[in-house]
Parts: C-alpha cells; structure tokens; sequence
C-alpha cells in the first residue's frame, strides 16, 4: 500500500512503507560513512600540518643564521630522524656480507666418505627470508664413520 505522495523540488515520489523505511536507512548509514570520512580528512590535515610544522622547524634549524651561508651539511641520521618524526620511511642502504655457517651432519647412510660427501653436498642449502643469497658454497670437512 502506498503512503500519501510526497513531492521534493517539483518531483513526486511514491513509496511504500517498507520503501521508505529502507530509504531512511540508507540515508542514515550514507550520513554515517560521510561523517567518518571527514573525521577522516581532518585528522589526515592535521597530520599534514604537523609534518609541514616539523619539516620546517627541522630546517630553520639547520639554517638558524649561526653560519653565514645559504648552505648546510644534513647528515643521513639526522634525516632519518626527521623522517622517523614525520612517520616517513627512513632512508636506507643496500648492505651485503660474507657469512660462514658451521654444521655438523650425522646419520648419513652412505657406502662411502665420497657419497656421504656428495649427500652432503645435494641437501644443504642457505635461504633466508627476503635475502638475497648468491655464491654459495658449501665446504665438506671431516667425513669420519660414526
């Protein structure tokens, strides 16, 4: 059964009850997700003022006039730091290192110290999360019967 027409902006609409309760509801939740979506977009402008207030302060420091030059040596740690305040990535550098790893394997069933060797060899292998890994080379040391 449909309620009494209503007419918005020279348009006449028709509902339901049952449709204009589900047109409510959809009117609140889209006021709801518009009301978070600004508080949203505030808190992210206030966050932007913050890092804007910090990079500046971070170089009118670095330029406080006690040098008379219109230059300045920033020092990766001190970037980083500000970066770190400004909740920024730091900035990183590409490492690599030589790593010597020791094991001991025992209980190779093997009909001699050659095969054991070559067991040995076929099964052990360095992998870490997320590292690149090149060059390995795996030295066999002291093959003796248990």
């Amino acid at each position: 059964m449909y309620l009494n027409p209503i007419t918005v902006d020279g348009t006449t609409y028709n509902f339901t009850e049952e449709s204009l309760k589900e047109l409510i509801k959809t009117d609140i939740a889209t006021k709801r997700r518009l009301d978070a979506v600004s508080t949203e977009a505030q808190e992210s402008y206030r966050k932007l003022v913050k890092v804007r207030n910090e990079v500046h302060a971070y170089f009118t420091e670095a330029f406080d006039g006690s040098v008379d030059e219109d230059e300045t040596t920033v020092t990766r740690d001190e970037v980083n730091a500000l970066l770190e305040s400004i909740g920024s990535d730091m900035l990183t550098t590409t490492w690599s290192a030589t790593v010597e790893i020791t094991v001991t394997v025992t209980d190779i069933k093997a009909t001699s110290a050659e095969e054991a060797e070559d067991i040995i060899r076929d099964n052990i292998e360095v992998s870490g999360y997320d590292l690149d890994i090149q060059d390995q080379d795996v030295n066999v040391s002291n093959i003796e019967r248990e």
